[in-house]
Formats: C-alpha cells, sequence, structure tokens
C-alpha cells in the first residue's frame, strides 16, 4: 500500500510540475521580493525504525524493525545559489512489534507479547547545492541537527504476572541526506534521502530514517 501511494505521489507531482511550469510560462511568474529565496515544501514516502527497546525494570528487550509511510514539512531559505538552510518537522511514523517466544527463567514462564514504536523529530540542516550545466537538475546534499521524540509502549508476561508499560525518550545527533531537485521555475520537485543519528538514550537507541518525494514552492 505504501509503495503504491508513494507511486502516486512521484506521478502527481512530476505532472503537476510540467503543468505548472507550463502555465507559467503562458501567463507569467507571479514573483514577491524575496532576497533570501525563501521556501515551503512537504514530502511523502517509506520510512525505516530500527530501534532496540528494555522496560524500565530490565525485564524484556525487544527489537523493532518496520518502514511505515513518513512524510515531512520544511521551511528553507536559499540566499545564494550553492547555499542555504532548512528547519524540518519529520514524522517517521510508527511501526508494531508482535509477540515472541515464550521461555522459562527462573522458574517462571516469560513472554513478550507486543509492542508499538513511534518516531518524530524536528532537524535543522545547511544546505549545498552542485551546479550542473543543466540548471533545471540539482544534486544537494545537508548536515545538521536532529531531536527525536519517540514514545514506545509494550507488554508481556513476566514471572507469569501481566506486565504492560511505555516511555518517552528524545535522543537527539547527527541529521544528514541528499538527493535530486528539479526546478520548475518557483516549483520545485524533490526526492530524498534523510536520516538522524540518534545518540544512545535510557530504553535504547534510535536512527530513523525517510526516503521521500515532494515539493517545494519558493515565493
Amino acid at each position: 500500500m505504501a509503495i503504491r501511494t508513494i507511486g502516486w505521489v512521484v506521478g502527481l507531482a512530476v505532472v503537476g510540475g510540467a503543468l505548472s511550469a507550463e502555465a507559467m510560462a503562458d501567463a507569467g511568474t507571479f514573483n514577491i521580493y524575496n532576497p533570501l529565496g525563501v521556501y515551503v515544501g512537504a514530502g511523502l514516502g517509506r520510512a525505516t525504525l530500527n530501534d532496540a527497546q528494555f522496560d524500565e525494570s530490565g525485564d524484556f528487550f525487544h527489537h523493532f524493525d518496520g518502514q511505515p509511510l513518513g512524510w515531512n514539512a520544511v521551511v528553507g531559505i536559499r540566499p545564494i545559489p550553492f547555499l542555504g538552510a532548512e528547519a524540518e518537522y519529520i514524522d517517521f511514523g510508527d511501526t508494531h512489534a508482535g509477540a515472541g517466544p515464550a521461555f522459562t527463567a527462573g522458574g517462571f514462564s516469560q513472554q513478550f507479547l507486543g509492542g508499538e514504536v513511534h518516531d518524530r523529530a524536528a532537524a535543522v540542516f545547511a544546505v549545498g547545492y552542485l551546479p550542473l550545466p543543466i540548471p533545471w537538475i540539482e544534486p544537494f546534499g545537508k548536515l545538521g541537527f536532529g531531536q527525536i521524540w519517540q514514545h514506545s509502549s509494550f507488554g508481556g508476561n513476566f514471572n507469569e504476572e501481566q506486565v504492560s508499560g511505555s516511555e518517552t525518550t528524545h535522543p537527539s545527533g547527527t541529521a544528514y541526506g541528499g538527493g535530486l531537485q528539479f526546478h520548475f521555475q518557483q516549483l520545485a520537485v524533490r526526492a530524498q534521502y534523510e536520516r538522524i543519528s540518534g545518540n544512545r538514550s535510557f530504553g535504547g537507541w534510535d536512527n530513523p530514517s525517510l526516503l521521500s518525494v515532494g515539493v517545494n514552492w519558493t515565493f
């Protein structure tokens, strides 16, 4: 389902960009005074969550792997052609883990019965653009800092008793990414990969990423 959604987004973005470019060429582009090159944008794509979680007493350990649907929203500036900056909100989506195998420890039955992890983040980036002879194609790279908000919950049997819990952690670390964007005057269609290397926090570690397609509009 997510792959089909991404395919539709790519198709609509490209068609919309082409139509917008044609319309602006015919009617003239509405330009405002924008010396900083301010732009806004949003994207949709496939996230990857790869996280290890404990409960507070250390009774359970489980690994969460998932590729849910994620999205982002961005505000940026580009005062010079080869350098800019962005502030971004990223929702990496949520992933679920099913029950693990039952086992016996200390003469008691133990079993992880399932859980959920949801990652969101705010990040700031410096963005560098590589000039090419074809001006409407722009490779770019981005480097900065990100703060993750992660909420996880779990349940299980511990010493033959039902237990459950949840926790929220705030790992932070280096944020980086890159991709390719196609310019149609004020509209840009962007395909990019970005990741936040969250430092180890109580409860586990977190390094979510997002591969997305989106559009930006420069005022």
